[in-house]
């Protein structure tokens, strides 16, 4: 076999795929085009880093590829017009990032309960200004999308003491989540939830879920995450809930244009705390992908089926 691994994977990561691979030819790609006349001879490829046009052009180059892994939590970074036309299998790391993800979850409703900016403020001006903090503790998480991620952050909140909802397509119980309910049953629940988490996919049915109408129905004083898409959120009409106090707080990680461009009005918004997406980042998720990839690479070369395909584009994973 012959296989792609995107640039973003160290030299180590190289070594260590051909350590384990003596047979398997590995080529790193650079960051961008122009690609090598030697893509054309491979037949798989570890995916990551490459904004959508410059992944569609380099399967153009590589005719020969059948087979992609992402270590992304979501397909839509890979669904391009040329996987879609050739139909080339996609799999994907279903849970290498929900550790890190979940733990910044937490850190963002610290963050924002225990009045972190305000400290901060206060300390660059040698001002002895003590906040009424918030606890956790007895406060209602709403989890909108109880995936890989979703099920780790009610763990953790659980472990706070606090009452977890969850919204799951097929509304299946898990032993972490308090209450369980539809997509069809968000508005039944958003007003009782004191912080709402966004982890479902980015579909046609999610765009724009968070508007005007829905920030509206949440309690006063209630803080917005998102760790899943910017598709999720009208952008307008969270600028809106945060300058009229509607909503107490939000903490972004997934913009619909990424990245967020330096004039949006984003970078500005009254306590909005923006991240770079950048909440999966960390060494360790690095060796989750790798293992994982490295066990559906035997399963391709032994003939059976590989792991992490997804179930229906409909339902983006």
């Amino acid at each position: 076999m012959h296989v792609l691994v995107a640039h973003t994977y160290e030299p180590e990561r190289m070594e260590q795929l051909r350590a384990a691979f003596p047979n398997v030819r590995f080529e790193r790609l650079p960051g961008g085009p122009p690609w090598s006349d030697t893509v054309r001879d491979a037949n798989a490829m570890l995916f990551a880093g490459l904004k959508k046009p410059q992944l569609d052009d380099l399967l153009q180059a590589a005719q020969g590829i059948e087979w992609i892994h992402t270590g992304s939590a979501g397909f839509d970074w890979v669904m391009v017009p040329e996987v879609e036309r050739r139909g080339i299998v996609v799999t994907r790391s279903m849970d290498v990032m929900s550790i890190p993800i979940a733990e910044f979850v937490l850190t963002a409703m610290l963050h924002h309960a225990k009045h972190v900016p305000h400290l901060m403020d206060a300390q660059a001006r040698r001002s002895w200004e003590p906040p009424m903090h918030q606890e956790l503790r007895g406060k209602t998480v709403l989890i909108v999308g109880v995936g890989s991620i979703g099920r780790r952050v009610a763990g953790l909140c659980r472990a706070f003491g606090m009452r977890t909802i969850g919204i799951k397509r097929d509304g299946a119980e898990h032993p972490s989540v308090d209450l369980m309910r539809t997509p069809a049953q968000v508005d039944e629940v958003l007003p009782e939830a004191d912080h709402v988490v966004l982890c479902a996919p980015a579909t046609p049915e999610t765009r724009g879920m968070f508007d005007a109408r829905r920030f509206a129905l949440m309690k006063e004083g209630a803080y917005l995450i998102n760790v899943a898409r910017g598709s999720l959120i009208d952008d307008d009409a969270l600028l809106e809930a945060l300058r009229s106090g509607t909503i107490a707080g939000a903490c972004l990680d997934a913009y619909d244009e990424e990245p967020l461009p330096e004039n949006s009005p984003l970078w500005t918004a009254p306590n909005l705390f923006a991240s770079p997406h950048a909440s999966y980042r960390t060494p360790e998720i690095r060796d989750r992908v790798i293992e994982e990839f490295s066990a559906n690479l035997r399963r391709r070369m032994r003939g059976e089926a590989l792991v992490g395909t997804m179930r229906h584009a409909a339902l983006g994973y």
